[in-house]
């Protein structure tokens, strides 16, 4: 298993460096302002459109519905993440099966991300698109390394599959999650990622191909510097902490008038 326990906290505790010895303590962050998880996810959705993850069809972005518990809302099949509204998530029930009374709803690819929601607590929202350098990386069948600040902040998060997530791999992407790791970086197909909250789940995917550009950039330096495991604990990303950090794209996306 790849996720790095060792050098990270786990998901959720507090590390003892954040408040002692010289390193400054993180600030307090405010509780998220209350939105519908639809509002949120059709956010995180143009979001990743402007950032250019969008590839023809290809991903899946899911949410559990509060308002009706053991389903969920998945972006729609055949509709650009960069347009997408609240009321063109479509609703499916804990078999993957649509339940929306649009007939021309659909979904694609929700089977990944449905085991993950059925299995981990913490998977209320589950992420998956083909990111640039993600897919790049994950060719290499190799963790991300904390090369950079930035890359520290999901380094010490990630678990590594040995094949694409449909197929024979172990430890499976589930099993890396109950491990601790939020972001799941699948065999040549990218990455997966979880958290309790739209903007967590959604900042580490960010986040996680941030990581993977500069590790690209940097195979084959000899010199690269990479961070100690003193620092990495500092950088790792809190749950809330994940989540605020996308409060920015949140705020973007509600200017620019998303109902």
């Amino acid at each position: 298993m790849s996720i790095t326990t060792s050098t990270s906290p786990q998901v959720g505790a507090e590390p003892s460096a954040r408040t002692t010895g010289t390193l400054d303590p993180l600030p307090d962050v405010p509780e998220p302002p209350a939105r519908d998880v639809r509002w949120e996810l059709a956010a995180a959705l143009r979001t990743f459109g402007r950032a250019g993850y969008e590839f023809g069809f290809n991903g899946h972005v899911s949410a559990r519905a509060p308002e009706v518990p053991g389903h969920y809302w998945v972006n729609p099949f055949g509709l650009s993440i960069s347009s997408v509204t609240p009321r063109d998530l479509v609703l499916v029930d804990d078999d993957g099966q649509v339940v929306d009374p649009r007939v021309s709803a659909a979904i694609n690819g929700f089977a990944g991300n449905l085991r993950l929601h059925r299995e981990i607590d913490d998977a209320a929202v589950v992420v998956h698109l083909h990111t640039p350098s993600g897919f790049a990386w994950s060719s290499l069948g190799r963790p991300l390394e904390p090369v950079t600040t930035d890359a520290a902040l999901v380094a010490g998060l990630q678990g590594l599959t040995t094949s694409i997530w449909d197929g024979a791999t172990s430890p499976s992407a589930v099993e890396h999650a109950r491990a601790g790791a939020r972001v799941i970086l699948q065999r040549g197909h990218g990455f997966v990622t979880l958290g309790r909250s739209v903007g967590e789940a959604a900042f580490y995917l960010l986040a996680a191909e941030r990581a993977a550009a500069a590790n690209l950039a940097l195979v084959g330096v000899p010199d690269k510097g990479v961070l100690p495991p003193e620092v990495v604990e500092r950088w790792t990303l809190r749950p809330e902490l994940a989540r605020a950090h996308f409060e920015n794209a949140f705020t973007l996306v509600e200017a620019e008038g998303l109902r």
